[in-house]
């Protein structure tokens, strides 16, 4: 109990809101309760989707913080178009360490960036 909240690996309100709904999800509450009274998105089947906001990524701080300031990318489908489309290294502070750091988080999330198909944008 006396140990300090980054014992948690907590940084950021996000990560609060992770643990929060994991421990929702262990517990099996009601997806109408939410932990905290924290409404958050949900995945559908539990998989991240081109719709899902770029939290579900869980990127690295450095790249979100980027992705934040230098565009208007808002969810995991408008990323991975800026990354086909090789606009992704035209954000200011993205260099081909980040993008491929882009990539791993991607794989990691079940989506292969080289191999799926990107609607166009509406």
């Amino acid at each position: 109990m006396a140990c300090p909240v980054s014992c948690l690996g907590l940084r950021t309100v996000g990560d609060l809101v992770r643990l929060l709904e994991e421990a929702g999800r262990v517990a099996r509450l009601p997806d109408n309760e939410h932990p905290a009274g924290l409404v958050t998105h949900r995945h559908p089947e539990g998989v991240v989707s081109l719709d899902c906001p770029l939290a579900c990524l869980d990127l690295p701080v450095r790249a979100a913080k980027r992705l934040r300031r230098g565009s208007d990318c808002r969810t995991v489908g408008d990323l991975l178009r800026l990354l086909r489309s090789g606009e992704l290294l035209d954000i200011r502070g993205i260099g081909v360490g980040a993008e491929a750091e882009i990539k791993r988080t991607f794989l990691r999330a079940g989506i292969d960036p080289d191999d799926w198909r990107v609607p166009e944008r509406a």
